[in-house]
Order: structure tokens, then C-alpha cells, then sequence
């Protein structure tokens, strides 16, 4: 079969029906053909082989089965999204929700804002990406741009506004390839130099955050009433926000009670007799005036000098829940002891963070001791 597509001829090869595929230099690239509801035939795309096309068309299909509207919308990008944001107020934080609309008005809107929604395809989502990625932006930056576009896109296509999600069509290797960070690591000695150096004002702030692994906006938020020194607990109930309000945590789980040392309480304790701000409401960190801490200053006035003083490589903030989570599987804490304090949604995520530091912590000296009881012998006699 021939049909004209673009500048040229397409050739495509029935594989079943209304399934077809062309030739390319990287293997067979599939996409099936339907009629939507306004009776006009429809070529889709697929991101896989013959079973996702086969599947994909089976949906459409099922769509129309139960009188659910299929047909490219005469809705833009822009009209659409507008719709989408106003239907997540509630549903989604607004923080998140302000950080995808920034998200698209600035690299996504420019070039499709003004396309209508059914004309966007894989093509244009890769045209996206490889102009950020020709502008210098990262990886990171480039993936949360198209979670962005991704959802607003699949409540379309759930709205039957469109045939299918054309982020979800991109090839693997359309993707930006995000290159983890490997996470930083203290030891025992390392994290004691760093607490004292820390400017009296900041260190213990910089105490709880290190050594219980709390978000930065966690350690912010807290208040006196969370703060049970005879339990030895900390009560994690709220996160700060940029716009300095106090919101819920971003998952049920991060609502938690982290053990904290005799030590650690005692800190507190003195922490708290030096305040002005005292009361059971006050916040523990509190600013001249009783607001918290400013994120630029805890960093700028607080860790950026501690770590100079300490002689420790540069660390970011977040940095330092990383070190407590090393900490803790050093001691030989499980994933999902870990995961508890750390407040993940699930073990999974705790794994997949330090699958590394887990291995190590148990297999390193087991390995080391076989070697020995195997070679030790022979090296000390050569």
C-alpha cells in the first residue's frame, strides 16, 4: 500500500487488519488506521510493535463501541490546557500544578500552543526536545516538561479529544537520558565535622536534617508541639511551601514519627531555651520576626560555609537526606525501616535510591572475609 504523507510517497505493509507498518532504518514502525466519529478515516501512530498497535487500535475501537467520542478536537493546545488546569485545582498541589504550567508556557506554548489538538504528533514532542536540548537545557529539566505536556495530553486523549497520546509515542531514544547522581556519603567522622562547623544559628538545623534525613521543607515546617523530647520522637505532620505556608506532606506516608537520639533532644531542648520564639505553635527554625528560615539563607549563611570550614565536598541541601539514609543502611537498617523514616511513598522507591549503598552494606565484608579465609594463607606466605 502507497499513500502520500508529508513530501513523499509512504509505503506501508498490511500486518492484520487496519494494522499497517513502514520499513525504517531502525526497524518496522507501526500504525493503524480507523474511522472516527465524524466518519473521516484516521492514520495513529504507535510507540511499539504489532501487539501495541494491535492494542491501541482495539481501544479506539472499544471507545467508539460505547459512544464515546473519537475525532480530533478543534481545540489548540493552549485552549485545552487552560481547561485541564482549571479541572486539577484540588487534584494535584499547587505547587506542582504552578511548576507544569511554567513548564509549558515556556517551552511548549511558543511553538504549539496555537496547534489544535488532534494535529500533534510524536514529531512535534521531539521537535520540543531537541530544541531544549540544543538550548543547553538538562536532562532533568527536559523530562519534567514532558510529564507536564504528558498529562495534559492524556486527559485528552482519555476526553476522546484525541486518538492517542503522542508523548507516549515517542521512540525510546527520543527520550533525554537522565544520568542519576550518585548518591553523596558521609561517614561517622565526616558528619560530626560538619555539625560543628556549622554556624551556631544553623547547626541544629542542620543536625535534624543530616542525621534523620528530613525534606528540607519538613525540617522548616516544624513547630514545638512536634518536637516530644521524652519520647525522643520528631512528629512530621506538614511541609513548607515556597510561598512559606504550611501544607500536607506529598504522600500519606510522609506524615511520620522519626526516632531522634538523647543527644539530638538535648540539642533541641537548649535550642529551644535560647529562642524568643518558644510556644508550642512557634516554629522551631524561626527567623528575627518568628517566620521560618529562608531557603537561601539556611544554604548561603548555613551549609555553604559549614562545608568550607569542615573541609567536605559541596553538598546541596537535599544532599544531606541522602547522607542520613546512608547512615542509617550502614547501620544496617532494612529498605523498609528506611523507607518508614524517610517517609517514601513505598519500599520500592528506597530501593531503587540505594539499591547501591544496600548491596554494599551487606555484601562487602562477607566478601572481604572469604577472600581471606581463601587467599590469606597464600599472600602471607609470598
Amino acid at each position: 500500500m502507497k499513500r502520500s504523507e508529508g513530501n513523499g510517497p509512504v509505503r506501508r505493509t498490511r500486518a492484520a487488519r487496519g494494522i499497517y507498518y513502514r520499513q525504517t532504518t531502525t526497524g518496522r514502525a507501526y500504525e493503524f488506521t480507523f474511522t472516527d466519529s465524524d466518519g473521516r478515516q484516521r492514520w495513529q501512530r504507535v510507540d511499539g510493535g504489532f501487539r501495541e498497535a494491535e492494542a491501541a487500535r482495539g481501544d479506539v475501537q472499544a471507545k467508539l463501541g460505547r459512544g464515546e467520542r473519537v475525532a480530533p478536537s478543534r481545540l489548540t493546545l493552549r485552549d485545552y490546557e487552560e481547561q485541564w488546569a482549571d479541572a486539577q485545582q484540588g487534584r494535584v498541589r499547587p505547587r506542582t500544578l504552578r511548576r507544569y504550567r511554567a513548564d509549558l508556557r515556556l517551552h511548549v506554548m511558543p511553538k504549539l500552543g496555537r496547534r489544535k489538538l488532534g494535529s500533534l504528533t510524536a514529531d512535534d514532542v521531539a521537535t520540543i526536545i531537541s530544541d531544549m536540548q540544543r538550548r543547553g537545557f538538562k536532562a532533568w529539566t527536559i523530562r519534567g516538561v514532558l510529564t507536564a505536556l504528558g498529562r495534559v495530553l492524556a486527559s485528552a486523549t482519555r476526553s476522546g479529544l484525541i486518538a492517542a497520546n503522542p508523548v507516549r509515542q515517542l521512540d525510546r531514544g527520543e527520550r533525554p537520558r537522565v544520568e542519576r547522581r550518585d548518591v553523596p556519603s558521609l561517614d561517622r567522622e565526616a558528619v560530626g565535622r560538619l555539625i560543628v562547623k556549622t554556624p551556631p544559628k544553623y547547626r541544629t538545623l542542620v543536625a535534624v536534617t543530616v542525621l534523620l534525613g528530613l525534606r528540607q521543607g519538613e525540617a522548616l515546617a516544624l513547630r514545638w508541639q512536634d518536637v516530644d523530647g521524652r519520647a525522643g520522637m520528631i512528629r512530621v505532620r506538614f511541609g513548607l511551601g515556597r510561598d512559606g505556608l504550611l501544607a500536607s506532606p506529598k504522600t500519606p506516608a510522609a506524615k511520620r514519627d522519626v526516632p531522634m537520639p538523647p543527644s539530638l533532644a538535648k540539642l533541641l531542648a537548649a535550642h529551644r531555651l535560647k529562642s524568643p520564639f518558644s510556644a508550642d505553635l512557634d516554629f522551631v527554625f524561626a527567623s528575627e520576626t518568628g517566620t521560618p528560615l529562608a531557603v537561601r539563607n539556611i544554604i548561603r549563611r548555613g551549609l555553604e560555609p559549614a562545608l568550607a570550614a569542615a573541609k567536605l565536598p559541596k553538598l546541596t541541601w537535599h544532599d544531606l537526606r541522602h547522607v542520613a539514609a546512608s547512615l542509617l543502611i550502614a547501620e544496617g537498617a532494612s529498605v523498609g525501616y528506611v523507607s518508614r523514616l524517610l517517609g517514601h511513598a513505598t519500599p520500592a522507591i528506597t530501593l531503587s535510591l540505594y539499591a547501591h549503598a544496600f548491596a554494599v552494606a551487606e555484601h562487602d565484608d562477607r566478601t572481604r572475609e572469604r577472600m581471606e579465609q581463601a587467599f590469606g594463607s597464600v599472600l602471607g606466605g609470598s
